[in-house]
């Protein structure tokens, strides 16, 4: 009895403190999950509310079909009522929104070949929109620049061009740098949304003073390049209008003022052309972030906080490796505004998982020496004390030594393949290679392209075209036995260059 008492006081403790297991994380240690404080969370939890009710969104198409129209309705107007369109929005806005063949053409292309496109575009408008007008106010800016992204990148934060640019401005490489934007194995900020929104809008004011406010000039200028619409000038007699040197601009540029119209106005008048907003995931004011100064891989935070993988890739499109480095001045980390408060009352143990369990190393070409000194044995072997470095693997540190995974794992006690920067791991070489005193192979015996033998085991080295059926009927021998010699279950494949045991004596 006394027995029962004290475990329903320990359940009620338990569940006072608000402590939960999350399923499945480091079950050896069993971190606990700090719930958010509960007063924290429901002002939150009310801000979203008092916005969402200012928030006049919906994707209703029943409320926003206002013309009544047939659900496969594709409406189509006459020059004169397009005209008449773009000369209200004309009037409002300090670009010329001049109306002619080709913009029809591209009012056209999102009315009635992208309908799809445009419904996912004045959805997405709703996560993006808020960031680009907060921005270009803060610098100045007309407003409707923020259909500019839209011809840029469909607002696809990570589009990327044949040429190379980048993100929702589509950057190059050279003037993402001038402009400051690191770019790097880890990061690339012309996909972060906040900073290369940023970066567009002082190019954009650069480009507008450059032109002496000619915004069809320095709209061109910002696809094309201010020297190629200089060019353009000369070739055109010294003609500044948009419209006079078109011919002679790139081709794409030729269509990029037409377009950007476009868009101007199939993002005001879509309900007249039976086009409504797709929901987005997220709106920008359920948003929030968090500086992260700590390596930490999307997947702790997937776990921890049981939001998909996907949702943080979308969220934060700059982290190439599904990964954030660690740095000094930290990253932004953008979450759910109803996830920071968890984010934050657990963040000690997310990193203490990831540094016990889950180290990402990011590969990144190193050729320092690793190797710890060398210690003879008595049969002759040698072991050797390796140092992890960035951007090594198992697969890589087994085929500098010419053993395999499965062995190192072996010698060093592990049932894990991740590795962490700085982690010791002791290596007994085969005979099969010769080692300096500082443990760096200097050459190799063994026969990497037939295979070899080694205390009654035979190794084979795999080479490009080799599969396990191949291999096994070449040894005589089992695709089974071949998996079971080198662990290769759970989805674990052979690579090129990975040696492996063929043959047991």
């Amino acid at each position: 009895m006394r027995t029962g008492i004290v475990f329903v006081l320990f359940i009620v403790l338990w569940l006072q403190q608000g402590w939960a297991y999350v399923p499945g994380i480091n079950d050896s240690d069993r971190f606990k999950f700090q719930k958010d404080d509960p007063i924290l969370a429901q002002m939150d939890s009310l801000d979203v509310v008092n916005f969402f009710k200012r928030h006049n969104f919906t994707a209703d198409v029943n409320k926003l079909n206002i013309y009544n129209y047939p659900k496969d309705s594709v409406p189509v107007f006459s020059d004169e009522i397009y005209r008449q369109r773009l000369q209200k929005l004309d009037k409002l806005s300090p670009f010329a929104l001049d109306y002619n063949d080709d913009v029809r053409k591209y009012i056209e292309l999102y009315a009635v070949k992208r309908r799809g496109t445009a419904a996912r575009m004045l959805g997405l408008a709703e996560l993006y929109f808020p960031l680009f007008e907060e921005v270009l106010a803060k610098y100045n800016m007309p407003l409707e620049l923020k259909y500019l992204a839209i011809v840029e990148s469909a607002l696809n934060p990570t589009a990327k061009s044949k040429a190379g640019a980048m993100g929702l401005w589509q950057f190059m490489y050279g003037t993402a740098k001038m402009y400051g934007l690191q770019i790097n194995s880890y990061v690339d900020e012309r996909c972060d949304p906040i900073k290369s929104t940023e970066t567009a809008a002082r190019y954009l004011k650069y480009l507008s003073k450059y032109y002496n406010n000619d915004w069809q000039l320095a709209l061109a200028a910002y696809n094309a390049g201010p020297g190629n619409v200089n060019k353009a000038i000369r070739r055109a007699g010294g003609q500044k209008s948009y419209w006079e040197l078109r011919e002679f601009l790139p081709r794409e540029t030729a269509g990029y003022v037409p377009a950007f119209i476009a868009v101007n106005y199939i993002m005001v008048y879509h309900k007249e052309h039976n086009i409504y907003p797709v929901k987005p995931m997220y709106f920008h004011y359920e948003l929030d972030s968090i500086y992260v100064k700590k390596q930490l891989s999307f997947k702790q935070i997937s776990e921890y906080l049981k939001i998909p993988i996907e949702d943080l890739r979308m969220l934060n499109p700059c982290f190439i490796k599904d990964v954030i480095p660690e740095t000094d001045y930290g990253y932004p980390l953008y979450l759910p505004k109803t996830l920071i408060g968890d984010f934050i009352a657990n963040e000690q143990n997310i990193y203490k998982y990831l540094l016990q369990e889950e180290q990402i190393i990011i590969p990144v070409a190193d050729t320092t020496s690793t190797g710890g000194a060398a210690k003879q044995l008595a049969s002759g072997q040698k072991e050797i004390e390796h140092v992890v470095q960035k951007g090594e693997w198992l697969s890589t540190i087994a085929r500098k030594y010419n053993v395999t995974v499965q062995q190192i794992k072996d010698w060093n006690k592990l049932n894990t393949e991740n590795l962490f920067i700085g982690q010791k791991l002791k290596i007994i070489s085969e005979g099969t290679a010769s080692y300096t005193e500082s443990g760096d192979s200097r050459s190799s015996t063994a026969n990497t392209s037939t295979g070899n033998t080694s205390g009654g085991v035979q190794y084979y080295t795999i080479k490009s075209g080799d599969t396990l059926w191949s291999i096994s009927q070449k040894y005589n021998t089992t695709v089974d036995n071949l998996r079971k010699w080198n662990n290769l279950y759970e989805g674990r494949s052979i690579q090129v260059g990975m040696k492996i045991i063929v043959a047991k004596s």
